[in-house]
């Protein structure tokens, strides 16, 4: 069905204009999401505790353990003072790489694009080749309040996943586009609280490790060790922005047409926002041992199939590509065995969506307050393929591997309650646990106890009454 479509689509001009989806989910995050977590001082203590045999603490810690496990305790009121505080500030002799990420699987992936792309600010190599013995990765989102950060501990010879998270004036009120998605948000930061993944950040659907066990299992006690991810490792990175790569050049300029070429953006300097070296970050995650990433995308061939048969591709993503080489990814990633593949093309954004976004924000540029989220640019009609929904046709088992496995699978952590549910043993669950999961999906997407989440996966009306009717078995 999807070959019968897109050989029509390669006969249409660029003007086409893809049909609007209906009943899309907005990507949201609800408000209650952190409330299982402990509070600043509950969170410092956690992140602070250690072996009391262990003098040496926090000297060979990761470097946010280390920073922020001092007698004096670091207050940072903003981004860049995070930067600072963990020695990856630019402009200060010691300027870290960083990378721009147009389209995501993480966290945020349904509201990553190139107006609002993810800020990877990282240390680079020594020059011996080798990475820091700590070093540390800050990934920045516009529009929530809150940074992630993968940071090695020399002690433990592994990489530890973080939230940071923070409170701004307008929290208590609530917080909105110009609060968050403008440079505002990188400044006025209060009540800093900082949760590892072993903690109950892990029993969250901001859980890290669900992308980050690659292909081992995540057991405290005989688990393999995280990896670091970058899917789209092998050149030329589809969705990564770059000044060197077609790709990355359409990118580019999609992102500069809304913010210009004036303005700085997740801490880094305008003036080297087009320096973002997708090839640096791939170097650094290959040397430091991460090189053979799972299910990864192969970016070379993708493009040149998508090329093939949409030429206007990239610069223009209607009409709409596809691979056989992407298939096999994506297929991979629908069974269940991996985390979602990226989408083929290299723009995932609807055209008349991100013109009218683009517009919104040039006029905050010129002075206007931004008040509407302009991270809602996504072509709805093709979110099956970014990995975001689910075929509409699909039966109920289809639909609870594809919505649900990412974060109930056997390979998860045993100790945290998520693990009652397992998609891949749901022949070996109880009633009572079939139960729980059908009052789940039944749940107003408000909470953040519903399942699947909305800022992960959208799914219709229909589709939730297919897989309560395979639970229902």
């Amino acid at each position: 069905m999807r070959w019968t479509v897109l050989i029509a689509l390669g006969a249409c001009t660029t003007t086409f204009a893809v049909p609007s989806e209906t009943n899309v989910m907005p990507p949201t995050i609800p408000a209650d999401v952190f409330a299982t977590l402990k509070d600043a001082t509950g969170a410092h203590a956690e992140l602070c505790d250690h072996d009391p045999a262990d003098t040496t603490f926090p000297a060979n810690a990761d470097r946010i353990t280390n920073r922020f496990c001092q007698p004096t305790l670091p207050t940072p009121h903003g981004f860049r003072d995070l930067l600072a505080t963990l020695n990856m500030d630019f402009g200060a002799g010691h300027d870290p790489a960083f990378a721009l990420l147009a389209h995501s699987s993480a966290l945020t992936a349904r509201k990553v694009s190139s107006i609002t792309p993810t800020a990877f600010v990282f240390t680079p190599l020594g020059a011996d080749g080798k990475p820091p013995r700590d070093y540390t990765f800050v990934a920045f989102d516009p529009g929530e309040p809150f940074v992630e950060v993968a940071s090695f501990s020399p002690a433990d010879m592994a990489v530890n996943f973080y939230i940071v998270l923070f409170d701004k004036d307008c929290t208590a009120t609530g917080c909105g586009p110009n609060d968050l998605l403008t440079e505002n948000q990188l400044v006025g930061w209060s009540n800093i609280r900082i949760y590892e993944s072993t903690t109950a950040l892990g029993n969250t659907i901001a859980d890290c490790r669900q992308c980050h066990i690659g292909t081992g299992k995540d057991d405290p006690m005989t688990g393999d060790p995280l990896i670091l991810r970058m899917q789209e490792i092998e050149a030329p990175h589809t969705h990564w922005m770059s000044a060197q790569t077609a790709g990355g050049k359409a990118l580019l300029a999609d992102f500069q047409a809304a913010h210009g070429t004036h303005e700085d953006y997740g801490g880094i300097p305008a003036a080297l926002l087009d320096h973002s070296d997708p090839d640096q970050m791939a170097a650094f995650i290959q040397a430091a041992g991460f090189g053979n990433q799972p299910n990864a995308f192969p970016s070379a061939q993708i493009e040149s199939d998508i090329v093939k048969m949409a030429p206007a591709q990239p610069a223009n993503n209607v009409p709409i590509g596809w691979s056989a080489a992407w298939q096999t990814i994506y297929d991979a990633a629908e069974a269940g065995r991996f985390i979602p593949a990226p989408y083929h093309d290299v723009k995932v954004t609807d055209p008349d969506k991100l013109e009218a976004m683009t517009a919104k924000y040039q006029a905050h540029l010129a002075g206007a307050a931004l008040d509407t989220d302009i991270r809602d640019v996504f072509l709805d009609t093709r979110l099956v393929d970014m990995g975001f929904a689910s075929p509409a046709n699909a039966d109920g088992h289809t639909l609870l591997v594809q919505q649900c496995q990412q974060c109930h699978h056997s390979r998860l952590d045993p100790t945290i309650t998520r693990d009652k549910f397992l998609v891949d043993k749901l022949d070996q669950m109880t009633r009572e646990e079939k139960d729980l999961a059908i009052a789940r999906i039944q749940m107003p997407t408000t909470t953040r106890l519903t399942m699947p989440p909305p800022l992960f996966r959208s799914v219709t009306d229909e589709q939730r009454q297919r897989m309560i009717a395979e639970l229902q078995k």
